[in-house]
């Protein structure tokens, strides 16, 4: 019998926020099948607590979440970790206090951006930013 080998995440953990469990599990599926390793952070309390490790390369605040919430949790991630933050947001919507802003929901779009923010990430870590 053949195992196949197990797939290779990137070294790149990101924490994806939303309030809609639906939404939520859908971003994690597009993100995975880049090979991302994700932690789904459903409501704000479990988002709060996951912030506080600092343990991840992007936080992504969804759609769903209220701008107070969003305002607070990249307050609580801004205190433990120098990582960027994206919002993404409803056309029309407030923006809030993030390192990026995005309205595009098109899988292809959406994985653009996020590939973006990290590339840059990094090009600034290694320059001594970040």
């Amino acid at each position: 019998m053949t195992q196949n080998a197990p797939i290779s995440l990137r070294s790149d953990r990101i924490l994806s926020v939303s309030y809609d469990a639906t939404l939520l599990a859908t971003r994690q599926m597009i993100l995975e099948t880049r090979g991302y390793a994700v932690v789904s952070a459903l409501g704000f309390l479990s988002a709060a607590d996951y912030c506080r490790t600092g343990a991840c390369q992007l936080v992504i605040l969804g759609h769903s979440i209220p701008a107070e919430d969003k305002e607070e949790l990249a307050r609580i991630c801004r205190a433990h970790t120098s990582r960027p933050i994206l919002s993404l947001e409803l056309p029309g919507e407030a923006r809030v206090d993030a390192d990026y802003h995005a309205s595009v929901f098109e899988p292809e779009q959406f994985l653009a951006t996020v590939e973006g923010i990290l590339k840059q990430s990094k090009q600034g870590k290694a320059a001594g930013g970040i």
